[in-house]
């Protein structure tokens, strides 16, 4: 899985720089690859992402069925951190679940640690995120590379806080309730990262090399 996604963003990740009046204008500052790249060149990734085993244990966590999400381009993405301040800021999902895997990420000292604040509502129109932030206190979590964890994300403002050193790599995996098969979800976060981002394609050869090295990094740090 993590070769894949490594793999995966050294040859289709695009750099974004975008914003959304829907979470008041909470900042994504990052290199994406969207689902139909995942979908074209991943094997592995669509195999784990419908497997009925992992299907199953997400249930059993989340205490009720866990679902594909109906809306495609929202099943699987994989955001890459790798700049001082880049960060995905605070946002509610259009789907109830995630399940992130986290394949590299810095110390908590270096930021890309995960703040959330559950039981809130999105309200697209006026999110209000400084008043969530009173109603609510925010809790912060520390992670690994190689840790999962599953978030309940439509009823939970969260964000990745900003780096301050190293890189952050993850797929996000969305999954719907049955609750969310009887809504009408619009998807304007979604959507607009891919059409209104001010995006351009790296250097395939540097990429690839830059990939390659943190794989390398990783592997040595591991066998210290």
């Amino acid at each position: 899985m993590a070769d894949e996604i490594e793999d995966l963003v050294a040859e289709h990740g695009v750099r974004r720089t975008i914003s959304f009046e829907e979470t008041d204008h909470s900042p994504r500052l990052m290199r994406n690859v969207r689902h139909r790249e995942i979908s074209e060149h991943g094997s592995v990734i669509p195999r784990v992402y419908d497997a009925a085993a992992l299907l199953d244990a997400l249930g059993k966590v989340a205490g009720e069925p866990v679902l594909p999400c109906p809306y495609e381009p929202e099943r699987y993405v994989i955001t890459e951190l790798e700049q001082s301040g880049d960060t995905h800021g605070w946002h509610w999902d259009d789907y109830s679940f995630a399940l992130v895997w986290v394949v590299a990420c810095p110390p908590a000292e270096h930021g890309g640690f995960v703040q959330c604040v559950p039981r809130t509502y999105w309200n697209k129109k006026d999110p209000q995120l400084h008043r969530q932030f009173l109603a609510q206190p925010i809790h912060s979590f520390e992670l690994l590379p190689g840790d999962l964890y599953l978030m309940r994300t439509d009823t939970t403002l969260h964000r990745v806080y900003p780096l301050t050193g190293g890189r952050r790599l993850i797929i996000n995996m969305g999954y719907a309730s049955q609750g969310d098969l009887h809504k009408q979800i619009s998807h304007e976060t979604m959507d607009g990262l891919w059409r209104g981002s001010r995006a351009e394609q790296p250097e395939q050869p540097e990429q690839a090399q830059r990939a390659a090295d943190a794989r390398q990094a990783e592997q040595s740090r591991q066998t210290v």
